[in-house]
């Protein structure tokens, strides 16, 4: 029995021996590769570290002129002195110089028109006749009354000094000689308010009646514009109202005259601001004997408020905003350098500087947008 069982235990050993030494062999089969693998991945590595190290080398090889920098083109002009306006701009609506609206002073009969739309009047001019043939008849029956009415008188005065007549007879033909004289003066009256005459010079822009209409005491007969001079009304802020005064000088544009300038002056100025938008009515009188310029035009009006002469101007778009403060570019030597400038009134599209700026350096006024402090340029025409 002993000898049948220890064949079977050596058995058992050499089998758990073999298992043994199958688990330690696993671990380095398997290594092995890994090994392998990381050789490859450190060997593509260096190559790609040199091909990376040979391109910089080639980039980095003077006489390429991948590496020069590009230079900025750039125009200039000299800082001049020059005269600077302070302008001020507002628009302006077109009036004439007299508006007159003719009415009815009596009620008639239309029975003249002595006048059409557009016509040229003169001062006098009769336009309307309104019932003139009855009441003149009127006035001659008015004259004739008082004609009798003064021989009366005569003859009772005369009478009456003989004592021929009571003295209440004289007073009564005396009271109606004096009625009969205002007779008379009422009727020439109501003569000359039928016949309708222009009281200015102008022209006349519309008609309101026809011959043969009836029209009553204050209808509208005729309206009449005096145009040889103009009106321009504009509307001036409070801040600036005080510097605006009697017989200044204007400058007044047309829209649909483009540039054409006409020569105005103020004429009255308005004493009191209007509520609603604090603002001042100034008018401005203007002379239209060419007739270029009809009421109900929209005009741009220009007060000049001061001149100043010998004044270092730039152009307003030359001025760059920083954080530190407005700068400009100069060129020197062919660099351009930063400036830092103080700025008083502009015009416009210039601007005047009042620190910073002497004549004659070069400013810098096209490409300077793009420009850093100290970068060499490259100037243009």
């Amino acid at each position: 029995m002993n000898s049948a069982k220890n064949p079977l235990q050596l058995l058992l050993l050499i089998v758990l021996i073999f298992f043994l030494f199958s688990g330690c062999e696993k671990p380095n089969s398997g290594s092995a590769p890994s090994g392998k693998k990381g050789s490859e991945d450190q060997a593509k590595s260096y190559q790609k570290k040199e091909a990376n190290n040979g391109e910089a080398a080639s980039r980095g090889k003077p006489g390429k002129k991948r590496g020069s920098k590009k230079k900025t083109n750039v125009r200039v002009q000299k800082v001049a002195l020059e005269s600077l306006s302070i302008k001020s701009t507002y628009v302006g609506n077109l009036l004439p110089n007299q508006r007159v609206i003719m009415r009815s002073e009596i009620d008639g009969i239309v029975e003249k028109i002595y006048f059409s739309e557009g016509d040229e009047i003169v001062k006098n001019k009769k336009l309307v006749d309104i019932s003139t043939k009855e009441l003149g008849l009127k006035l001659k029956i008015a004259v004739a009354d008082s004609k009798l009415a003064d021989t009366n008188l005569k003859r009772d005065e005369k009478l009456a000094k003989n004592n021929l007549i009571p003295n209440a007879q004289l007073d009564q033909t005396r009271t109606f000689a004096e009625r009969a004289l205002l007779s008379r003066e009422l009727a020439k009256i109501s003569l000359n308010k039928s016949l309708i005459t222009s009281p200015l010079k102008g022209t006349v822009k519309t008609k309101f009646v026809k011959v043969g209409e009836f029209v009553r005491k204050g209808d509208r007969l005729v309206e009449i514009l005096e145009v040889d001079r103009i009106l321009v009304k504009v509307n001036i802020p409070e801040q600036e109202i005080l510097q605006i005064k009697i017989g200044q000088k204007v400058e007044i544009t047309l829209y649909i005259l483009g540039e054409k300038t006409f020569k105005g002056q103020v004429k009255k100025i308005g004493l009191e601001a209007d509520a609603s938008n604090r603002t001042f009515p100034v008018e401005i009188e203007v002379d239209n004997r060419g007739r270029e310029l009809r009421p109900g035009m929209l005009s741009r009006v220009t007060f000049t408020q001061r001149v100043d002469q010998d004044q270092i101007v730039v152009p307003r778009h030359t001025i760059l905003e920083r954080d530190s403060g407005r700068i400009v570019y100069l060129v020197d030597k062919g660099k351009a350098f930063q400036r830092e400038v103080t700025i008083g009134i502009s015009q416009r599209e210039k601007i005047q500087i009042l620190k910073g700026l002497s004549t004659g350096e070069q400013l810098v006024v096209e490409g300077h947008t793009k420009l850093t402090d100290g970068e060499e340029i490259n100037i243009v025409q």
